[in-house]
């Protein structure tokens, strides 16, 4: 079986002309959402490959395969101006004649191109049309659908500036602020909150700036939560309709914005059963089924620090972060804790990634040490950006830093521990002339 994929699928299902949050551009973010699909190799097996956008380094295979990933891996050898790799794939004139030997192509998510490579290499996956995966990752389906099967939602959708505004300032006399989020936003990218009326207003204002020029306004507006902790559910459809749960990871959040998954405490695992957790998972896989998705889930809940359970944040109808970390949780098991994570780094020269495993392995950093524990570095391609050592200086510049993502997964025997693995990793990283941002 051939894995591949395009991450923010999000940006590729939002509706062109569609108003957006205000944000600030990041244009190192490109590329290292680019080179994530070495995450992927978590989810392959031995008779599977990973095809990646960018190389990947000797070093991290070796490293990989003597953990416990078996794997085959392929560069796919295209432009990167285009970032959907699919379609950079289907747009290539000739037939890769590496790609015609696989029978199945399951991509991380259904976005653009994905149907026509299937078509074009005869592939037998079956997968559902972009259309409807489309409707059902939209955040207005989660609260409509949230709706339906618990009979209310804290999610309002709105779809002018003036529907935003009177939303916002009946929540903003009742609560303690507005959160209003994109349907299809994504790691923190997609939603803001507003603590007072002059700050709502000014997004008002920026909205309706924007309905002049004639974008079209779709937002979901609902009360700032007092959040005990986010979790996520992760599941499959099948194509007959049968769902299988998955597994349950803890969400660790950072201003809204993701920054990793653990596997669930079992008593709180024993908890979401008393409340009834499963029971609303297996109506909405059913409703998912019925409008014409299948395939991966993973389902965003969270509980309040009142007790309150509140199943259905959003739904995202593809494989996930949360699907990745449970895969490194399962191989990579023995005992301890494991949590998938990452930080965001600079660095102003590129480095030999072997020769800084090999100093991570000698001071009892890398995984597996000799208490069993360590750090899994995981992406090198999106710790460099996916520039390679030749590309490195002309596109730092003089004196400047690449931005970059280094994604890890720590396993330690308690949260102690694992600060204390990541302060030391960051003192190695520093060494290298690198810059860590948080």
């Amino acid at each position: 079986m051939l894995f591949a994929g395009t991450f923010d699928s999000e940006t590729y299902w939002r509706e062109e002309g569609s108003s957006r949050l205000p944000s600030i551009p990041d244009p190192s973010r490109s590329r290292i959402v680019m080179a994530m699909d070495e995450l992927l190799v978590s989810l392959c097996g031995p008779e599977d490959t990973l095809l990646t956008r960018f190389a990947m380094d000797e070093a991290h295979k070796d490293y990989m395969t003597r953990i416990g990933f078996r794997f085959t891996q392929l560069s796919a050898g295209v432009h990167n101006h285009e970032p959907n790799v699919f379609r950079a794939l289907y747009e290539v004139p000739e037939t890769d004649e590496r790609l015609k030997r696989f029978h199945e192509l399951t991509p991380f998510s259904v976005v653009p191109y994905v149907h026509g490579l299937l078509d074009r290499y005869n592939y037998s996956s079956r997968l559902p049309t972009l259309t409807d995966v489309k409707r059902v990752n939209s955040k207005l389906y989660s609260a409509d659908l949230a709706k339906r099967l618990l009979g209310s939602s804290y999610s309002q959708p709105v779809f002018s500036a003036d529907e935003l505004a009177t939303a916002g300032r009946g929540l903003m006399e009742r609560t303690n602020g507005v959160m209003i989020k994109d349907p299809f936003g994504v790691a923190g990218k997609g939603n803001m909150l507003f603590k007072t009326s002059a700050s709502l207003e000014r997004v008002v204002c920026y909205f309706r700036k924007q309905e002049q020029n004639g974008s079209s306004t779709a937002f979901l507006v609902e009360p700032f939560l007092d959040v005990e902790y986010d979790f996520s559910c992760q599941f499959s459809i099948d194509e007959g309709g049968s769902y299988r749960i998955v597994g349950l990871q803890q969400i660790i959040n950072r201003q809204f914005a993701y920054v990793g998954s653990q596997a669930m405490e079992e008593e709180n695992v024993h908890s979401l059963i008393r409340n009834g957790y499963f029971g609303v998972i297996e109506q909405l896989a059913s409703s998912l089924y019925k409008d014409g998705y299948f395939g991966h889930v993973c389902v965003d809940s969270m509980i309040l620090k009142d007790g309150t359970l509140v199943p259905i944040v959003e739904i995202n109808a593809r494989q996930s972060m949360g699907l990745v970390s449970h895969r490194l949780g399962q191989r990579l098991n023995n005992g301890k804790h494991g949590t998938f994570t990452f930080r965001s780094v600079g660095s102003r020269q590129w480095f030999d990634y072997g020769q800084w495993l090999r100093q991570l392995n000698a001071d009892g950093i890398l995984y597996p040490n000799n208490a069993g524990e360590g750090i899994v570095p995981l992406s090198p391609a999106c710790l460099f950006a996916g520039y390679g050592e030749a590309e490195y200086p002309q596109a730092a510049g003089e004196g400047g830093f690449i931005m970059g993502r280094l994604y890890l997964f720590v396993i330690a025997s308690d949260v102690q521990e694992r600060k204390r693995l990541i302060g030391r990793l960051r003192e190695h990283f520093e060494v290298q002339g690198g810059k860590w941002y948080g």
